[in-house]
């Protein structure tokens, strides 16, 4: 009787410790100090119409292969709470916490919105060959957009350039962003996303900061604080074109680079006495 309840009760102790055991850390830091909810958006200054004195709109591209701009494609699959920026736009798509719009032939405005079932839709893509067998049946080769996802390599930024003679300032607004699918028969942007509308998503969201890990970034602060590497494809103009339609290769560069000098040279010529 007597070894029945030593028995046991090493059993119970044996038990006991079993549960008590912690999980190991992972990191020095506890979810790397901060949590999401504590993130809050950036204010942004004010902008009363009647103080825009001058106005110009830029659409601007970045690449995903230039080592600066990785963090928006790195993780491919989501690791601890970092998410690669369409992974991001994905989810919130799918929670409804985002709107998208569809990319109109001709204009860069945003007009009709997409439902989630309108953008999975309108994003997939007949695969080669269009046809395959499923079931012993003939089916349409749809490949989702969740499956085209990694192949989201570009991002461009649709922004107002402006001088506020109240502020007296030269700022800049984001307002609009549209991912780019690069797939080897060409380019397409998927969707434009407003920005202003969805930054309170981009500001929960997390991007990996390749230089110092303790230091959290989201989305947001990477947009806003400009935290990347990006080439001008468009400016405002009477012909409403594009770079690429009447510039090609090496030249459309140094357009590029044309249209960024005569906006720093407006800029600096504002404090010339």
């Amino acid at each position: 009787m007597l070894a029945v309840v030593v028995i046991t009760a090493i059993g119970i102790s044996l038990q006991a410790q079993t549960t008590e055991v912690k999980p190991p850390k992972n990191s020095i830091l506890s979810t790397q100090q901060q949590t999401v909810t504590e993130k809050e958006l950036a204010p942004l200054p004010e902008i009363q119409e009647a103080n825009v004195m001058w106005k110009k709109t830029i659409i601007r591209e970045i690449d995903f292969r230039q080592k600066i701009n990785q963090p928006f494609y790195y993780p491919l699959n989501p690791l601890e709470d970092w998410r690669n920026f369409i992974t991001v736009v994905y989810d919130a798509i799918q929670s409804g916490d985002m709107t998208v719009y569809r990319v109109e032939n001709n204009i860069d405005d945003m007009v009709t919105p997409l439902t989630r079932e309108d953008f999975e839709k309108e994003s997939a893509k007949i695969g080669d060959p269009p046809v395959i067998m499923k079931d012993g049946e003939e089916v349409a080769n749809e490949i989702s957009f969740k499956d085209r996802m990694n192949d989201v390599m570009r991002l461009r930024i649709k922004e107002d350039w402006y001088f506020d003679k109240h502020l007296s300032q030269f700022l800049v607004r984001i307002i609009a962003l549209g991912p780019v699918i690069v797939e080897e028969d060409g380019i397409t942007q998927v969707c434009w996303i407003p920005y202003e509308a969805s930054r309170k998503v981009f500001a929960n969201a997390f991007v990996y900061n390749m230089k110092n890990q303790a230091e959290r970034r989201t989305y947001d602060e990477v947009l806003i604080k400009r935290v990347f590497d990006s080439y001008i494809i468009k400016e405002e103009n009477h012909y409403d074109r594009y770079i690429n339609a009447y510039a090609f290769n090496i030249d459309a560069l140094y357009e590029s680079e044309r249209i960024k000098s005569e906006m720093a040279q407006f800029e600096e010529n504002l404090w010339e006495y």
